[in-house]
């Protein structure tokens, strides 16, 4: 199996949808994502993600289901730095990169920073939605695992948001979420690309092929990177 985990286009984010460039770079994905036999496509409810996913099939062959758990992951939570709480992706380093906890990945909830923000229950929500969307194509968890009860040949399109994306490739290899949210960066439109490893037989597990692909898009050259 492959999953397509897709960021929305360039958002105005007070209005939730694409701005003019961000219809433009959706349009451009689209052309992209030509070259892939998708197989169905989940969107996140908020406007963005909805909006790019919809260019994006268009005119396609391709179902389109909104699923709540790819909602934004904007949980907020507790930084000593800060006199109000952050986003998980913008915690300061020294903070996060100090408390072993945040490095566990069935401990970081415990963390004080993490207390009263419902990060554990907003992680787990994700879980359940993404393992469930699999088990619907024949992919099992079982531990850190998945067992195939079939040939789980399809191509799936998720288009979310860059909290979300993190957080399903946590939870995929089996690492904190909070290592991902803080250590990955994605412009919009980005591309992650992870593959059932095939190799033993009927329990697979999944490996990260690419992040962060913006080839599609012109100012793939460029060289600059928004570390906003």
């Amino acid at each position: 199996m492959k999953l397509l985990i897709i960021r929305h286009g360039e958002p105005d984010y007070e209005s939730d949808c694409l701005t003019a460039n961000g219809i433009l770079q959706a349009k451009k994905l689209a052309a992209r994502l030509e070259t892939e036999n998708i197989t169905a496509a989940y969107m996140s409810p908020m406007g963005r993600a909805r909006e790019t996913a919809e260019i994006c099939v268009n005119g396609k062959n391709i179902s389109l289901t909104q699923c709540d758990w790819l909602h934004e992951f904007d949980v907020k939570v507790h930084d000593s730095d800060k006199s109000e709480p952050v986003h998980t992706w913008d915690i300061c380093p020294k903070n996060w990169t100090s408390d072993d906890s945040l490095y566990d990945r069935k401990k970081f909830f415990l963390s004080p920073g993490m207390q009263g923000s419902g990060i554990k229950e907003r992680f787990d929500a994700v879980c359940c939605g993404l393992d469930s969307l699999l088990a619907d194509y024949g992919l099992v968890r079982e531990g850190g695992v998945y067992r195939k009860a079939s040939a789980c040949n399809e191509t799936l399109a998720l288009f979310c948001h860059f909290g979300a994306t993190c957080v399903i490739i946590a939870h995929l290899l089996g690492i904190s979420p909070i290592v991902a949210l803080q250590g990955f960066s994605a412009e919009p439109t980005a591309i992650a690309t992870l593959c059932t490893d095939d190799r033993f037989g009927e329990l697979v597990n999944f490996r990260l092929h690419g992040f962060g692909d913006i080839a599609h898009q012109d100012n793939r050259g460029a060289g600059i990177v928004n570390y906003q």
